[in-house]
């Protein structure tokens, strides 16, 4: 037993879940963040304002241009939120969910310790070892899962709305061992229905969890981690040695040997994930060498400045010495995973705690062309890790004293420094504006935070000159990136304007400089300088543009500016004809994937709508539509198009091959809804008219 007084452990239950909820509760009425936007905010098939199968169908297949509910169960999720929370993207509903998911994934965690525990006691080689167990298994599983559920940094998988995939994801892997370990624990006491729990908990655990987030896949081999140091295979008949064979074959080695048959035969589809990228395959993965220890410091040493939405201020790893650490980090992980698996026959518990901790990183952290680093990736890695480590400090507790006055007030601090730690982080997440001066203070070479605090200064109403400033450290901080200069263009327009018209005090210009230099020094109020500036920054925008992949953010800058132009902002109109340019030129560049160059494509028809180009914009929206068949949005916003031009019967042609595709495309009947209502809106009053 875990706790030998049940009402005991449920009292230290309801106080960890109690501890839990305060911790986190600084943070619950804090803003939505970077990837929740697009995600969620913006997501217009999120906004169900009925509960039908045809809303939550929409908001399941809301994002992507896959033939299935690319993590739509975490979209009907947040579909849910704003149906219940009265038709509003309202934060604190949306973070509070997340924080149940949380705690459940917490209670989840101690109930797999407690059977871990009882099973490795039953498996334990000697009456020391059984007795070092029976002394250690009443506080294992609480620890552990106090550990776990309080770490600082699990808090981007709470707060940071969007990693709902990840923890919901977590809850069918947890859920599926869970039922895994039971049907396994059956099987070997000869007790029925063994294989069909350890069946459908892995099968319903992926086929869920990966509804929720992709790395779900990796279930089975982590409950073959679970086979090789919590069960034995000695034990079971014969028969039943051999069927066990074969459920691993089947669950473990043809997934494994289909994944790395589909990583060569698709390796050209891989590459292409790599075209808007700054780093290339074997970058990627040098660098994850050193992410994982980085990861581990995190851990480990769990330092508030350290943590971070935004890490891209680690630097790319461009070769085995470049940096240093890389080289010593691949050789650390050689004989890491060489050790690791030599402790695999003694049932070595950080063996298994460290095998689990790269199996659970061994997609996001291999050659899959994602972002370099995140801290939400831990979420089920970092069971493993905390796993082992509450036993060795339970362990050299007990070595240590043999009563529990150590025991205690040692767990109790650790527990209290992780608690605190969390709930700072928490109360820096409350608010946008804390959030932001703390990413940028203690990531000053990151170029998200650096524009942040851009941001910040603008949302602050500081001197134009400053916040000028703040942009251009972010553009020198990412070589590739265009968000800041567009934005240092905004300001120097605005600036001339001001100027040119009498309302800001003229200055002279500056002695001569070279482009490089203008870009780095301070905007001076003076005309001819400004326009000198304006000139350099769209230079420099083009040179990215034509030299850098383009990728999402390239795409959302310039459609940021197509939309502040749209609104008639005096600094972002004067604009316009240079951000045709801009996107012809990112078009031009063949660096990027199928996803951007449809939003490019639609964009720059949007551009040309604005300049009176009718043809030209149906034209561009056309390619989109080519380009990128499985976004709806393009469809609907030519038929919108048409509809303004009166082309009904091109409306009519959109509407039958929308109709057609529907079963197919799986998704959008709110759009096919909205241009069928308008279609017959037409014809109702074309025939009213007639007659």
């Amino acid at each position: 037993m875990p706790i030998r007084n049940h009402r005991r452990a449920a009292i230290l239950l309801v106080v960890l879940v109690a501890v839990v909820v305060l911790v986190y509760s600084p943070g619950l009425n804090g803003p939505f963040l970077f990837d929740d936007f697009p995600n969620v905010v913006n997501n217009p098939l999120i906004s169900v304002e009925k509960l039908d199968a045809e809303h939550l169908r929409d908001a399941a297949f809301s994002i992507g241009n896959r033939p299935y509910p690319h993590r739509g169960l975490a979209r009907v999720s947040f579909a849910l939120n704003y149906y219940f929370a009265g038709l509003s993207f309202d934060a604190f509903a949306f973070k509070l969910t997340n924080l149940i998911i949380h705690v459940l994934n917490g209670l989840l965690i101690y109930w797999l310790s407690v059977l871990l525990v009882r099973r490795y006691v039953s498996a334990a080689r000697g009456p020391s070892e059984q007795a070092g167990w029976n002394a250690m298994q009443s506080h294992l599983p609480l620890v552990v899962a106090a550990l776990w559920m309080l770490h600082p940094i699990q808090l981007t998988s709470v707060l940071y709305v969007v990693q709902r995939m990840t923890s919901m994801s977590a809850f069918f892997v947890f859920l599926g061992l869970l039922v895994f370990v039971t049907g396994r624990m059956r099987l070997e006491s000869g007790s029925r229905y063994g294989w069909t729990l350890m069946f459908s908990g892995l099968g319903a655990g992926v086929v869920l969890g990966y509804l929720c987030k992709q790395n779900a896949v990796l279930l089975p081999f982590l409950a073959f981690l679970v086979e090789l140091y919590f069960f034995r295979f000695q034990t079971l008949a014969p028969l039943s040695r051999r069927r066990l064979y074969g459920f691993y074959a089947l669950t473990v080695g043809i997934p494994a040997v289909a994944a790395l048959a589909g990583l060569t035969i698709g390796w050209e589809s891989v590459l292409e994930g790599y075209l808007d990228r700054d780093f290339t395959p074997w970058e990627r993965l040098l660098t994850q060498s050193r992410v994982l220890f980085f990861y581990l410091g995190l851990l480990f040493f769990p330092h508030i400045r350290a943590f971070g939405l935004y890490h891209d201020d680690i630097a790319l790893s461009t070769g085995l010495f470049e940096p240093w650490t890389t080289f010593v980090a691949m050789a650390a992980w050689i004989v890491l995973v060489a050790l690791a698996l030599w402790g695999v026959r003694r049932r070595a518990i950080w063996s298994f705690g460290l095998l689990w901790y790269l199996v659970g990183h061994s997609l996001e952290s291999s050659l899959l062309s994602l972002e370099l680093v995140f801290e939400h990736r831990n979420y089920v890695p970092s069971y493993g890790v905390l796993f082992a480590a509450a036993y060795y400090l339970l362990w050299g507790l007990a070595r240590v004293s043999r009563s529990r006055n150590l025991t205690y007030p040692v767990v109790g601090l650790l527990v209290l420094v992780f608690a605190f730690t969390t709930f700072t982080r928490a109360g820096i997440w409350s608010d946008k504006i804390t959030w932001n001066l703390f990413t940028a203070k203690n990531h000053p070479e990151s170029y998200r935070s650096l524009t942040g605090a851009g941001v910040l200064d603008i949302i602050r109403r500081s001197d134009a000159r400053d916040i000028y400033a703040s942009f251009g450290r972010a553009a020198r901080a990412r070589e590739s990136t265009i968000i800041p200069l567009v934005e240092m263009h905004k300001l120097a327009t605005g600036m001339r304007n001001l100027v040119e018209a009498g309302e800001q005090p003229g200055a002279e210009a500056l002695e001569e400089t070279s482009d490089a230099e203008l870009l780095e020094r301070p905007l001076v109020l003076s005309a001819p300088y400004l326009r000198r500036v304006e000139s350099t920054l769209d230079a420099e925008i083009r040179r990215r543009l034509e030299e850098y992949p383009v990728g999402d953010e390239s795409s959302h800058a310039l459609d940021r500016l197509r939309k502040c132009i749209v609104k008639g902002v005096d600094v972002c109109v004067p604009l316009l004809e240079k951000l045709e340019d801009w996107y012809e030129l990112a078009l031009a560049n063949d660096r990027m994937t199928s996803s951007i160059r449809g939003k490019l494509q639609m964009g720059l028809a949007h551009v040309h709508w604005i300049l009176g180009e009718s043809e030209l914009a149906v034209a561009g929206m056309k390619a989109a539509i080519a380009t990128d068949p499985h976004n709806l949005s393009y469809p609907t916003n030519l038929a919108s198009l048409q509809m303004q031009l009166g082309a009904w019967d091109e409306v009519a042609e959109i509407l039958e091959a929308l109709e057609s595709n529907r079963p197919w495309s799986g998704f959008g009947s709110r759009y096919v809804r909205w241009i069928r209502s308008r279609y017959e809106d037409h014809l109702q009053t074309s025939s009213g008219g007639s007659n």
